[in-house]
């Protein structure tokens, strides 16, 4: 990412930073996004951020995780 910022595109994102979304507790926080090469297909990277939330200090990232994923595409046979 660091050397290729310039050619990466995010393919898709999803953001719940209070933790609330869909019924959630409002306990851990959640930011994902999947990047690409633009112009490309396929994305090959995933990023997942993670973190608690104090409920008194709601903008405060307490014990923040990254859990990284490379992508790999398969051509269907037909």
């Amino acid at each position: 990412m660091a050397k290729h910022r310039d050619q990466m595109a995010a393919f898709a994102s999803f953001s719940d930073p209070d933790g609330t979304f869909n019924g959630g507790s409002g306990a851990v926080g959640r930011m994902d996004t999947v990047w690409g090469i633009a112009g490309c297909d396929y994305p090959i990277l995933e990023i997942q951020t993670r973190w608690d939330i104090d409920p008194a200090k709601p903008y405060e990232r307490v014990n923040q995780t990254h859990s990284y994923f490379l992508l790999m595409a398969e051509r269907e046979e037909s």
